[in-house]
């Protein structure tokens, strides 16, 4: 009887110390995310250049790269019909872009893999950059709900064009036009 009561008093001790060190890690060693778009006071909404973004390669960068480059952030998974067909419309526009315009491509890769990215890329011949959206905030941030999605902001990180469901060449030329 002792010794089972002396087992029990060991299992919750163990226990506690592996609550008490979940709760001392998540209250000091927090890993700090930033919301990568915020509403500002007059409505309009905002990239946060300090939002983190994990490369094909799993290295992380942030928006703040890009700062003061008109930016195309597109949404898409390797699956997606859509995302598939513009692609290489994508592609072509990347090659033919202003120097101050830079288009990101994020990968919804909890819905994904990024074995399936890569292979997109390789597939598409696609050489701009292509990030990870790997636990799927970026998503959730952005209230993605259909791929492809695309958003256009200004070289100051305003929000100007939300755009759902594919796009070609032309249509991307006409949205960045209206910027300049």
């Amino acid at each position: 009887m002792q010794v089972k009561k002396r087992l029990g008093y060991y299992i919750s001790a163990l226990l506690v110390v592996l609550l008490v060190g979940i709760v001392v890690k998540n209250v000091f060693i927090k890993e700090t995310t930033v919301n990568p778009i915020v509403e500002n006071e007059d409505g309009t909404k905002q990239l946060v250049f300090d939002a983190k973004l994990t490369r094909l390669d799993e290295s992380t960068t942030t928006f703040k790269e890009y700062n003061g480059k008109v930016l195309i952030v597109n949404f898409w998974a390797s699956w997606c019909g859509p995302c598939q067909e513009e692609a290489s419309e994508f592609r072509d526009f990347y090659n033919n872009k202003a120097e101050n315009v830079e288009l990101l491509a994020i990968n919804a890769t909890s819905n994904d893999s990024s074995e399936n990215a890569m292979k997109f890329q390789e597939t598409y011949n696609l050489n701009f950059p292509i990030f990870l959206d790997i636990d799927g905030k970026l998503q959730k941030s952005f209230e993605i709900m259909a791929y492809p999605t695309t958003f256009i902001f200004d070289s100051k990180g305003i929000l100007k064009y939300s755009i759902k469901g594919e796009l070609n060449q032309k249509e991307l030329n006409k949205y960045i036009d209206t910027l300049y």
